[in-house]
């Protein structure tokens, strides 16, 4: 029997309405953990929205309110709450949440700037709550596996990572707050995913020489694609955006295992675009496919002509076997491969693996287990991601300690001077 817990979820759009269905998915594998109580959102329609769905798919109408404190106000038994507001409220939620003792499992990015997710790790501290950052790409079977096969060497010493995402246009999605640098911009509002799995799977990043551009300075909702869960809002969206952070960005970096990797993250790129995420070796190459798809990596080795297939990338790792939850939620302990119904954002392993992260924080609630992704890994990709718009701004190599430690700043302050933080 499970402890059943009382959640208040903080931010009713797209990723709120994802979030819901994540509780559904926990719900079916260990029911009983859960109880969400309130939704909470300033603008009163999409909180009674979301309040709907969620009593659609549990029975009971959650309460309804338009800020975190009248929440905590009208309910002292509040024990968790899951942040899935724009970045530039993290920080602010995140402290008013640590303060009334509640856990907190929070949506990337962690916050806009370095300084912004040391306020909340500082917040979490002092008042002795757990912050999980809820970071999903490598929690997918197929990343794992692909950690697994670095870690015993199935390609030799990395050597070089290759991570290249472009497409985009003009055209805009979901609220079009990513494009606002106050928000930390469209670059960390996704790109902070690649930057955590260049950590998780290559190691330690040294230093950074990037160049960012705003290439775009207006975004196009009229006639463009609206994004998943996102359609209940799209008649709300202006018709033209205005962008104030860059949206492409180029750069090389050194990782303390001295590998190199250079990183195109172009959200600009008109055309059909493409993907790529490959990991080189001193022994070969592994090819890792677009995330929650289901799709195998490709592997490739030099004492192997073409592609290993799924039973001999296996055989590599023999040791390789998911955690109990992921088999569970995955249909297996040794996954090449994966089924489920739908692919990408919506689809059953984004579910899965957006169930799997409160399940992990409800388990640190219950065990004392600690969390994957924290807030120091959650800032660590934050960093990441600003160390190259700060070296971009300094015109130099910059080193990831000099962003860490916040000393290095000089793009970040005009985000946290709009958010009210003093560095």
């Amino acid at each position: 029997m499970y402890k059943r817990h009382r959640l208040a979820l903080a931010g009713c759009g797209g990723m709120g309405r994802r979030h819901l269905r994540g509780y559904r998915v926990l719900e079916k594998f260990e029911p009983g953990r859960i109880k969400v109580v309130a939704v909470v959102d300033p603008e009163l329609e999409r909180a009674e929205f979301v309040a709907g769905e969620a009593e659609e798919f549990f029975g009971d109408r959650p309460q309804v309110y338009r800020s975190l404190e009248d929440a905590i106000a009208d309910s002292s038994e509040l024990e968790i709450l899951d942040i899935v507001a724009a970045a530039s409220a993290h920080h602010l939620i995140a402290r008013v949440a640590a303060e009334s003792g509640l856990h907190v499992l929070c949506e990337k990015p962690m916050a806009p700037t370095v300084a912004a997710c040391r306020m909340m790790q500082a917040a979490a501290q002092q008042y002795g709550t757990v912050l999980s950052i809820a970071e999903n790409y490598r929690r997918d079977p197929i990343s794992r596996l692909a950690k697994a096969l670095l870690e015993t060497g199935a390609i030799g010493d990395i050597r070089t990572v290759l991570d290249f995402s472009a497409g985009g246009g003009r055209s805009a999605s979901a609220g079009g707050w990513q494009y606002l640098r106050k928000q930390g911009g469209a670059i960390l509002e996704s790109g902070v995913h690649n930057a955590d799995m260049q950590i998780y799977l290559a190691g330690p990043v040294r230093q950074v020489m990037g160049q960012v551009r705003l290439q775009e300075r207006e975004r196009i909702f009229k006639g463009a694609r609206v994004k998943g869960f996102h359609d209940h809002y799209a008649h709300t969206y202006p018709d033209v955006q205005a962008a104030d952070a860059p949206d492409l960005m180029m750069a090389t970096l050194e990782f303390a295992s001295d590998a190199l990797g250079q990183w195109l993250y172009d959200q600009a790129a008109h055309g059909p675009g493409f993907r790529r995420f490959t990991i080189f070796g001193s022994d070969g190459q592994i090819d890792l496919p677009s995330v929650r798809t289901g799709q195998p990596l490709r592997l490739y080795r030099d004492d192997h002509d073409g592609v290993l297939d799924d039973d001999d990338v296996l055989a590599l790792v023999p040791d390789f076997a998911l955690d109990d939850r992921t088999a569970r939620f995955f249909g297996g302990e040794r996954l090449a491969r994966y089924g489920q119904s739908g692919s990408g954002v919506g689809g059953g392993g984004d579910l899965n693996i957006l169930a799997m992260e409160l399940a992990e924080l409800l388990d640190t609630i219950d065990n004392g287990t600690p969390v994957e992704v924290g807030a120091e890994e959650g800032l660590l990709a934050v960093a990441l991601v600003m160390a190259c718009h700060e070296s971009s701004e300094a015109g130099r190599t910059v080193r990831m300690a000099e962003v860490v430690d916040g000393g290095l700043n000089a793009y970040q302050n005009v985000a946290n001077q709009e958010l009210g933080i003093e560095t």
